[in-house]
C-alpha cells in the first residue's frame, strides 16, 4: 500500500464535561486516510509514549519527538465563532531526529495546529516524497501570552509549492482576500471551506462553489481535517478533483454528526460512499 505521512501535533482537546479527547489534524485526517487504504504514518511530538499511542490508535504508525507535555487546546463557542485557548504545547518536531521514518513517501501531508511545522521548504529536507499537500491552519494562528489563539498573517515567501491545500475561511480571518490570493499561487488545487455552507474549489483561473449537505451537527471539531485527508487521498488515487472534493465533503458531513473521533467515517461508511471496498 502507498505510504502516507502526516506531520503535526497530536492534541488533547478539553471537553466541557471534564477530561479531554485526543485530537489534532494528524489524527482526524490520519484515521480517514488509513480507512481509504493508505499505510498511514504520523510524525508528532507528545508526552505519550509510542507504545501508548499504538495501543490507543493501532491503525496508525507513530513516530515521536519526545516531549514533557502534550499540546492541550480548549475550544469554546462564542458569539462570533470559536474561541480557542492553548494550555500547553509539545516540543519541536524535527524529521532529522527520527530515524525510523519511511524512506519513501507517496504523500507528505503537513498538518500544523500551531507553528510546529514552519511555512518554508527547509523543514522538508531529507524527506523523500512524491506529493506535498497541507491543511496548514496553524500557520495562520498566533498565541497571546495568556494562551488565547488569534488570527495572523504569516510570511509565506519561502513556502514550497503544493499539489493541494485545504484551508478554512476562519483560518484566513486576518486577511481573507490577500491570503487567499497568495495561496492560489502556491498550489495546484486549493479548497477553501466555508463551514456549514460548503466549500470553494480553485484551480488556475477556475473557481467553483460546492454547497454542503445539510446535517444535524453535533460536533464540528475535525471536520475540516477529515475533508482534507479524504480529498488528498482520493486525488492521489486519480479521482477527478471536483468529484474527490464532493466525496470528501460527504465524509466531513458524516464527521459532524458524532462527537470527537467517533465522527471519523468508518470503513463501512466509506465503502458505501465510494461504492467499492475501502
Amino acid at each position: 500500500m502507498n505510504r502516507y505521512l502526516l506531520v503535526g501535533y497530536l492534541t488533547r482537546d478539553l471537553i466541557p464535561e471534564g477530561g479531554f479527547r485526543f485530537g489534532g489534524a494528524v489524527l482526524y485526517a490520519g484515521l480517514t486516510v488509513r480507512r481509504l487504504g493508505f499505510t498511514t504514518h504520523v510524525l508528532t511530538s507528545a508526552a505519550e509514549s509510542r507504545e501508548e499511542l499504538e495501543r490507543l490508535f493501532p491503525e496508525l504508525f507513530w513516530h515521536l519527538c519526545p516531549a514533557r507535555q502534550t499540546t492541550v487546546f480548549e475550544n469554546r463557542e462564542g458569539p462570533s465563532g470559536r474561541i480557542q485557548r492553548v494550555w500547553s504545547r509539545a516540543g519541536r518536531i524535527d524529521p532529522r531526529a527520527v530515524p525510523d521514518l519511511p524512506s519513501e513517501i507517496e504523500i507528505l501531508h503537513l498538518a500544523p495546529v500551531l507553528d510546529e511545522v514552519p511555512p518554508h521548504g527547509g523543514f522538508l529536507q531529507g524527506l523523500n516524497y512524491r506529493r506535498l499537500v497541507a491543511n496548514p491552519q496553524g500557520w495562520f494562528r498566533e498565541v497571546t501570552p495568556e494562551g488565547m489563539v488569534r488570527p495572523r498573517v504569516p510570511d509565506l515567501t519561502a513556502c514550497p509549492r503544493f499539489e493541494a491545500l485545504v484551508i478554512s475561511e476562519e483560518d484566513l480571518a486576518a486577511d481573507l482576500a490577500g491570503l487567499l490570493s497568495l495561496l492560489r499561487q502556491k498550489t495546484r488545487y486549493l479548497v477553501l471551506t466555508r463551514g456549514a455552507e460548503g466549500a470553494s474549489f480553485f484551480h488556475g483561473s477556475e473557481e467553483k462553489f460546492l454547497p454542503a449537505r445539510r446535517v444535524k451537527a453535533v460536533d464540528t471539531t475535525g471536520a475540516g481535517d477529515i475533508l482534507a485527508g479524504a480529498f488528498f487521498a482520493l486525488l492521489s488515487g486519480g479521482e477527478n478533483p471536483l468529484q474527490a472534493l464532493e466525496k470528501a465533503m460527504e465524509m466531513a458531513a458524516i464527521g459532524v454528526t458524532r462527537p470527537g473521533l467517533a465522527g471519523v467515517p468508518t470503513y463501512k461508511e466509506i465503502e458505501n460512499l465510494l461504492g467499492r471496498p475501502s
